[in-house]
């Protein structure tokens, strides 16, 4: 069993909803909710078999295997509520990411700024964005692996309905992008690769999330997550305008 107190009050309300509202239909691929403490921000739910992609060593196959099947899960996750609209997704987002931006810029760079600024202005004239729920820390750590090829997926904290193509984001960034082999594998479990708004949503939100976090990371002392930030961000700003459609590399370094 596992009994979770979540990070913040907004995190326990988006991993409460997403196991009421989104999980069940996931069977035992995600964790169950079997009771909850509002009060106390508790919620109580069985373990989901297997580790974390990230602990374990697996062969070239079962790797191909295993992000498939995670590309797969993550369609069934999308089909678990209709989708919807956010007429000014890109505007609040902006603005989030300015409120991240507001202790100072140090350390970015002033190439930093200056696509910074143009990926911040792209994102604010976005036209309105499809949504769906979205789990939005779909990466190695959280996607789980068992003996017998199943995956799933834990830690639902920051699920909400969220612009379409969003979810690829992190995974893109931190795998994908380095193994072209294993993107193959995930979209193909997808069903399909991301679309045109998709990618220019991801080229777009690599500059103002990495830059983001790179600033707060620096800030508050999280220099393996200032330092992981600070690599995709170096390598969109080299790319600027145009990376490699869903990733932060250019077309000429890296097939795809």
């Amino acid at each position: 069993m596992i009994l979770k107190s979540n990070t913040s009050s907004d995190s326990f309300q988006r991993e409460h909803r997403a196991l009421c509202r989104w999980a069940p239909a996931l069977g035992a691929s995600a964790p169950q909710l079997l009771n909850v403490d509002e009060d106390a921000q508790i919620l109580l739910m069985p373990a989901v078999t297997g580790h974390p992609l990230q602990s374990l060593t697996l062969t070239g196959q079962q790797e191909r295997r295993a992000y498939e099947r995670a590309g797969a899960l993550l369609a069934r996750f999308y089909d678990t509520a209709p989708g919807t609209a956010l007429p000014a997704f890109g505007a609040e987002r902006a603005a989030y990411i300015r409120t991240q931006l507001t202790d100072g810029t140090h350390p970015l760079t002033g190439a930093d700024l200056s696509v910074l600024d143009e990926a911040l202005h792209l994102l604010e004239t976005l036209p309105p964005q499809r949504a769906q729920p979205s789990h939005l820390d779909f990466t190695s750590r959280n996607v789980l692996w068992d003996a017998r090829a199943e995956v799933g997926v834990i830690d639902f904290e920051t699920s909400r309905y969220e612009a379409v193509g969003r979810d690829f984001l992190r995974i893109t960034q931190r795998t994908l992008y380095h193994r072209p082999d294993l993107r193959t594998a995930f979209y193909r479990g997808y069903g399909r690769d991301p679309d045109r708004a998709e990618s220019e949503l991801m080229r777009i939100c690599t500059v103002t999330d990495a830059a983001a976090i790179v600033v707060t990371a620096t800030a508050r002392g999280q220099h393996p997550f200032a330092t992981e930030a600070r690599s995709i961000l170096t390598a969109a700003v080299r790319a600027w305008p145009a990376p490699a459609p869903g990733t932060a590399i250019p077309h000429g370094r890296r097939p795809l």
